[in-house]
């Protein structure tokens, strides 16, 4: 039986709203956990106006395998992945990485999946080595593999500067032959950039911040800090401010909980050498390709510059190649790559009205999504979402159902939740699918379900 949603009166902080025959009731505040036989009596639903502030109830749920929203996958807690960094699981034999991620087998999907196989495949004729031995034993099979996939974008590429003027031609054949040196690992000159050294230490400062390390975060935020010593151009005017900033960078990590961070450590080292021009080998880029690309052609009309970019972005990228995805991951850290593929599976506090469209961070307004799911939806309106993932009407139901198994099974009880959230969460997906997302409450009212 489906039980129809139960709307709730803002102003008056209860509703009143005919229950069907036979369906129980929610008791009041002051006997939440428990459900009563009220059959036939008016669904009084009180609200609390002070709410849950943080999420903190629902991340409790994530260690019970709750099933993401959008996709179907049980999600793993972030907690897991947090105790495995800290046993440095990662830098230990594949064959043990493998045993550990064993039981979340059908929470990885796409290239995480594949990148599991093929490691597992690796590890069964190397079980001693480690995720990143293992990758970098094949990584140039796929090297090739993605060549053979850039070189026909590449060859449009440079058909296409034919028909530029001589200036920009000269300049295009030189990121070309940059772009050349870095596909076959040989040394470039590369001018430094305090506006890309920035970024970069940025992007490390979201992974430090995942973590549980208090005095890493600490020495993250005073490297950020300092960085911001950076004079915004390189030139003879201020290499020599932007090599001292450097050096005192290097100072702090050096006698810091972060002195042995392989990001951190490459990135002064990178920065060092670029601002002594020394030759280094840096690995291509996709990302910083098109960049490049786009100022290198910014004076040519729109047209030109849009046939460029538009061809450059058919490059394969990480998210849809295979051979693109195992490059990324097999230069990085035995932790990094770790974490790259437990991230998209991890649980995560979902806003089914997102909070940069007026969403309130209360219970009634969460819901558990893959961080996978969670970031690529982003402040996409619900029916927007529906209509680009149609599984999540089954998924949404999928979830409910397993909030209410919790519930029968006496973990809300045991973590001192309120069944209330099982039918907030309801409410709140027939309200944000403008009604067309009647999920059903049936189970819940079934004692023996």
């Amino acid at each position: 039986m489906k039980v129809s949603p139960i709307y709730v009166n803002n102003l008056s902080g209860y509703c009143v709203k005919p229950m069907p025959q036979g369906v129980l009731r929610i008791s009041s505040l002051e006997n939440d956990n428990n459900i009563s036989d009220l059959s036939g009596m008016p669904y009084f639903y009180p609200v609390t106006f002070s709410g849950l502030a943080n999420s903190s109830k629902l991340r409790l749920l994530f260690s019970y395998g709750l099933p993401c929203m959008y996709s179907g996958i049980t999600m793993i807690d972030p907690k897991v992945l947090s105790r495995m960094q800290k046993s440095q699981l990662f830098s230990k034999p594949a064959s043990e990485v493998l045993t550990a991620l064993e039981p979340y087998h059908d929470s990885f999907i796409g290239m995480e999946a594949k990148v599991i196989e093929l490691i597992r495949d690796r590890a069964s004729v190397h079980p001693e080595k480690t995720i990143k031995e293992l990758l970098q034993e094949v990584e140039p099979i796929y090297r090739r593999r993605l060549r053979k996939k850039q070189a026909p974008i590449f060859h449009e590429l440079i058909e296409l500067s034919h028909s530029l003027p001589e200036y920009y031609q000269r300049r295009f054949n030189i990121l070309m032959q940059e772009t050349n040196n870095k596909l076959n690992e040989r040394p470039v000159i590369i001018p430094f950039s305090s506006y890309e050294f920035k970024y970069r230490l940025g992007k490390i400062k979201e992974d430090i911040l995942k973590t549980n390390n208090t005095k890493a975060k600490k020495v993250m935020n005073k490297l950020i800090k300092e960085s911001k010593r950076f004079s915004n151009s390189t030139n003879a005017n201020t290499i020599e401010n932007q090599k001292k900033v450097v050096d005192f960078l290097d100072i702090i990590l050096k006698t810091s909980v972060l002195k042995d961070n392989v990001d951190l450590r490459n990135l002064i080292d990178v920065s060092k050498s670029r601002l002594t021009k020394e030759e280094i080998i840096v690995p291509f880029s996709r990302k910083s390709f098109i960049y490049d690309l786009a100022k290198l052609i910014e004076g040519l009309d729109e047209k030109t510059q849009e046939k460029f970019i538009l061809t450059a972005q058919k490059l394969p990228t990480s998210q849809e190649c295979f051979s693109a995805y195992v490059l990324k991951i097999a230069a990085e850290s035995p932790d990094k790559i770790g974490h790259r593929i437990i991230w998209p599976s991890l649980a995560s506090v979902e806003h089914i009205l997102p909070r940069a469209n007026g969403g309130p961070n209360e219970l009634f307004n969460y819901g558990g999504a893959t961080t996978r799911t969670n970031s690529d939806r982003k402040n996409i309106d619900f029916i927007v979402q529906m209509k680009r993932v149609p599984e999540t009407r089954q998924y949404t139901q999928k979830y409910l159902d397993r909030l209410i198994e919790l519930y029968h099974q006496g973990v809300f009880k045991k973590i001192n939740l309120s069944p209330r959230y099982i039918t907030d969460f309801a409410n709140s997906i027939y309200e944000q699918s403008r009604h067309t997302l009647n999920l059903d409450l049936s189970k819940l009212y079934n004692q023996s379900a």
